[in-house]
């Protein structure tokens, strides 16, 4: 049995009894870095669950169809200012090294040292468990490409947690 066998049968154990995985017959476009790495502006997009402790209402956990929202977070964000709230992980263990799933701090670090021409002002933040994802493709990932394109964004770095 593959791991992605495994997986299915645990969401439909514990969430959804017709849970299948989403696919696609063909394979997204290749769509090149059009400057060198040193000269671009890069944001994360993070499945890690982060959000903003004090102004920002916590992932809903408790969905058995996940969470599809998403949110935004400054790149001069404190770590103490960030919380995590996903059903996947224990996320307290994610917290005493935030950049493990939601690596902005290193983001900044690289910036600093001119590998990367500048981190972007903003990161977004969803949740990783979203077992119907048809909103998110359909809804919340065009909002968030929009968003993306007016910080001027040329290089999203996608982080599965």
């Amino acid at each position: 049995m593959s791991f992605l066998d495994v997986e299915k049968d645990f969401v439909r154990r514990k969430a959804l009894a017709d849970f299948e995985w989403t696919r696609f017959e063909h394979a997204t476009e290749s769509n090149p870095i059009a400057k060198p790495i040193m000269d671009c502006k890069v944001a994360l997009v993070v499945t890690a669950g982060a959000y903003l402790r004090e102004s920002q209402e916590r992932f809903d956990v408790k969905n058995p169809l996940g969470d599809d929202s998403f949110r935004i977070i400054s790149s001069d964000t404190a770590p103490e200012g960030i919380a995590l709230a996903h059903p996947g992980y224990d996320t307290r263990r994610a917290m005493q090294d935030l950049d493990t799933v939601f690596p902005y701090q290193l983001l900044n670090k690289l910036a600093a040292q001119g590998v990367i021409g500048e981190a972007a002002p903003t990161h977004v933040s969803f949740m990783g468990f979203v077992p119907r994802p048809e909103r998110l493709i359909w809804k919340s990932a065009p909002q968030v490409g929009r968003l993306l394109m007016n910080d001027g964004v040329d290089l999203a770095i996608l982080v599965p947690s």
